[in-house]
């Protein structure tokens, strides 16, 4: 059984890697610190389970074996859902560092089980960095091969053209692009061939918001060609500057525009609970929820008040959003199926039924059917007819 919020030091061997065992143990530091770990090799499970744990296609090929090994002898914190790690990190780092430089690891990176984003991540090349960077943009159903976020999902020609355009979009930055794009907090460092990045603060504690922001700089699908693979072009060096001039007050900018329909709220056990419509919810808000990233999730022109506003950064929020498909939720590491939730739901009120589920990006939640009005998914647990009420507001 694997226990959530573990720490995950993740190993990915290159394609012809020879794996020896005593020279793996001996990376780990000996059989002692191994017998203390848990090893999981994710080619033995279910593709399936690794796509819900970590999944790490397109990026990693059929022949480069991978190897997560879990501490579990704690969590890293005592709640799950808050952002920051407050343990030094800074020796499992080093760890990670002596093990990327014993053995023929293509990447190595520093995860807690069961939440998205990295704090530590060594590679041989900025090239590789990207690529575990956009696993993300290349299995999310609703952004397109240009990196454009649609109202609904691909179709299936769309969703396997992006996937075969990924090996394309690494070849259109080069290094000095790749980590250019980097936040100026963030480390970098050289060690021999290896190139290692990490968010971690300077007491080794981790702020899991930095790590989405290191993703989305790696990544960087907004500088997608528009043409896969083709190179981007270098930028002439910028003209001197023009004399300095006194530049007339400018007035006050007005705050931006809510993307799609304002959030709404609800009141649910003395908690507050954020409405979404279908518009403002896809797997990086679930992210930011996970995170409690309330500012990524909470935009200025949401008509919330400030003393709500103050509610969810201290005392946190709870949500309720609506799904498409069955298939966007996991039950036993599948995703949910008719049969399945025909078998394992209960009923609510009325004909409304739910059942427990796993949302990916997120962790557990509760999907709602009801009738007349569509599925929803709520991280609200132990007040199923509350929330059916508010679903058939």
């Amino acid at each position: 059984m694997l226990a959530l919020d573990s720490l995950v030091t993740d190993l990915m061997f290159r394609g012809d890697a020879q794996l020896d065992q005593q020279q793996l143990i001996d990376a780990l530091g000996g059989p002692e610190v191994a017998k203390q770990r848990k090893l999981l090799d994710p080619d033995m499970l279910d593709p399936r389970m690794e796509m819900e744990l970590s999944p790490s296609i397109p990026f990693r090929r059929r022949n480069e074996r991978r190897l997560m090994i879990i501490d579990d002898s704690a969590p890293l914190r005592a709640d799950p859902q808050e952002p920051v790690v407050p343990v030094d990190l800074r020796p499992a780092k080093e760890a990670l560092i002596a093990m990327c430089e014993a053995l023929p690891i293509k990447l190595g990176r520093l995860f807690a089980l069961g939440s998205w984003g990295d704090a530590v991540l060594v590679a041989r090349s900025a090239r590789d960095l990207r690529g575990v960077c956009l696993i993300a943009w290349a299995l999310d159903p609703t952004v397109d091969i240009d990196g454009k976020r649609r109202a609904s999902q691909l179709g299936r020609a769309e969703f396997e053209a992006k996937i075969m355009a990924y090996e394309k979009r690494l070849d259109e930055l080069d290094e000095e692009d790749i980590l250019a794009n980097l936040p100026p907090d963030v480390a970098v460092e050289r060690r021999g061939e290896l190139i290692i990045v990490d968010v971690l603060g300077p007491d080794g504690s981790w702020d899991q918001r930095r790590s989405a922001e290191l993703e989305a700089s790696l990544a960087a699908v907004e500088q997608f060609s528009t043409f896969p693979g083709a190179p981007r072009p270098k930028a002439a060096p910028p003209p001197p500057p023009p004399p300095p001039v006194a530049a007339p007050v400018a007035p006050a900018a007005e705050p931006p525009a809510v993307a799609g329909p304002p959030l709404t709220t609800a009141e649910l056990g003395g908690a507050v609970v954020l409405v979404f419509p279908a518009e403002r919810f896809d797997l990086d808000i679930a992210a930011a929820l996970g995170k409690r990233d309330w500012d990524h999730v909470i935009k200025s022109g949401d008509k919330l008040s400030g003393a709500v506003r103050d509610r969810i950064h201290k005392d946190g929020a709870g949500w309720v959003a609506p799904l498409e498909f069955l298939s966007e939720v996991f039950i036993d590491g599948k995703p949910l199926s008719r049969p399945a939730f025909d078998a394992g739901a209960r009923a609510v009120v009325g004909d409304v039924r739910a059942i427990d589920v796993h949302f990916p990006r997120f962790g557990p939640v509760v999907l709602f059917d009801v009738p007349g009005r569509g599925r929803f998914v709520s991280s609200v647990v132990g007040r199923d007819a509350e929330v059916a009420a508010l679903v058939q507001r």
